[in-house]
């Protein structure tokens, strides 16, 4: 039977898009926190990580920005051999109406299940999927494809394939996989939404990875997450024009260079459709 929301999820809405509808529905922003040892950090290519503020106070802050959902990725967690946090998946949806994805260290179906019961909506798994692919259809079985998220951290690979490869342990360990055929592949196996993740973009704020987010899309029609380099709405809607469903950025909201809101009017202009502010107020009075 399929997982359903715990009562901590107020937003009571779907947590993904339907597949293969990036140029009809409203583009989704999504602010990340990358967290270690209970806090917010962010660095380039995954290192250097710096200190950025608690991750329960940004994504209050962010939802009320106008963000449509938050994404937590414990960074240290499968290089440390470890979990998620629960303390922190509870301590952000105490704070959180909007759907939230919580990704590091699921090895285990049962891992997945104690995020979701901390509060997750979706759960994003990586680098245990890589090892052992077929912990997708078992986590799709359990709870649905809804919940379940293949995170893809790609880097170039310019001599083989689609010329992108799969990098694992938060980007530490290369294992020689085309990355265009294993979102494929992840697709199949039960995965509801990618997360695709630019190594060599990560942290630059160079731009999205846009002939990696065009091959994606030409192979797989689950929704994809665009993510790495992003620094301006123009960067945001050259993804949205390669593919992508959703946006997702982490240095320019820290860093307070745009607000979500910004991004959001900026985007508007810039002839992208987005959602209106999420409350959960709006919702008990619609």
């Amino acid at each position: 039977m399929a997982w359903t929301p715990p009562p901590g999820n107020r937003s009571g809405r779907s947590a993904i898009v339907e597949p293969g509808n990036s140029a009809s529905l409203p583009v989704r922003i999504v602010p990340c926190l990358d967290v270690r040892a209970g806090r917010v950090v962010k660095g380039v290519k995954f290192q250097g990580l710096r200190d950025q503020g608690d991750p329960a106070e940004l994504a209050h802050s962010y939802e009320e920005q106008g963000a449509d959902e938050v994404v937590v990725l414990d960074v240290t967690a499968t290089p440390e051999g470890r979990g998620t946090r629960l303390d922190t998946v509870r301590a952000v949806r105490a704070r959180l109406s909007v759907p939230l994805t919580v990704g590091g260290g699921i090895g285990e179906v049962e891992d997945a299940a104690a995020l979701l019961k901390a509060g997750a909506d979706k759960v994003a798994v990586n680098t245990a999927a890589v090892r052992r692919p077929e912990l997708l259809s078992a986590l799709a079985t359990r709870f649905g494809s809804q919940c379940v998220v293949i995170s893809v951290d790609a880097a170039g690979w310019h001599t083989r394939g689609s010329g992108y490869e799969v990098v694992v342990r938060s980007g530490t360990e290369r294992v020689g996989m085309d990355a265009v055929a294993w979102t494929r592949r992840a697709a199949e196996l039960g995965a509801g939404e990618v997360l695709l993740t630019s190594f060599d973009r990560d942290g630059t704020r160079s731009g999205y990875e846009l002939g990696l987010l065009r091959a994606v899309r030409s192979s797989v029609r689950i929704p994809i997450v665009a993510s790495g380099g992003a620094d301006t709405p123009e960067h945001m809607a050259d993804a949205v024009r390669a593919g992508a469903d959703a946006v997702l950025a982490a240095s320019i909201f820290h860093q307070r260079n745009w607000t979500v809101q910004e991004v959001k009017a900026a985007l508007s202009g810039l002839g992208v459709a987005v959602r209106p502010a999420y409350t959960a107020e709006k919702e008990t009075s619609a």
